[in-house]
């Protein structure tokens, strides 16, 4: 099938060996990543190609793109005036102190799990004595939930709060 490129952007991302641009083609009214190779082609030629599509979008298989046409120079019509259709996923905002119910929670729980668990491993490992299992998972629960109750703001907040109590009364 052949497109006519209506678009090229660039969007630069981090990646472990640094900052790296990546591209993204509009044509015919779809949006495909092109992914860190810089195309060849420009706006308005037309191309043709073949594409692969995952939970991400499509993407070009740099390997089938083929130069039909040049661009006279001029910017090609839009085949499609709506916008391209979106996941649907739009990600929580950002928040401190992070409420009981934000999904972020859940992350710093797990987080929050580990190395509870972790601590009272270390510690349990150096002691002598018998450990009772049940002893050590409500420890490990306890610690959690502190350390929890600091990395999602829960003690700033508390103290916030007094501090705003005690300024009215």
């Amino acid at each position: 099938m052949s497109y006519v490129v209506e678009n090229i952007s660039t969007k630069e991302v981090n990646t472990k060996f640094g900052p790296k641009p990546t591209y993204t083609v509009v044509a015919n009214g779809d949006r495909y990543s092109y992914g860190f190779k810089k195309p060849a082609f420009k706006i308005g030629d037309e191309i043709e190609f073949q594409f692969s599509e995952d939970t991400y979008g499509k993407k070009i298989d740099h390997a089938s793109v083929r130069m039909l046409k040049k661009s006279d120079g001029t910017a090609p019509t839009p085949t499609t005036t709506t916008a391209p259709a979106r996941s649907g996923f739009t990600p929580a905002a950002k928040v401190f102190p992070i409420p009981p119910l934000h999904g972020d929670r859940a992350i710093v729980r797990q987080n929050s799990v580990t190395n509870a668990t972790k601590l009272v491993s270390d510690v349990l490992s150096k002691s002598k004595g018998d450990v009772d299992i049940n002893d050590a998972a409500q420890l490990i629960i306890k610690i959690a939930r502190e350390f929890e109750a600091y990395s999602c703001g829960d003690l700033d907040m508390a103290v916030a709060e007094e501090m705003v109590k005690d300024e009215n009364n």
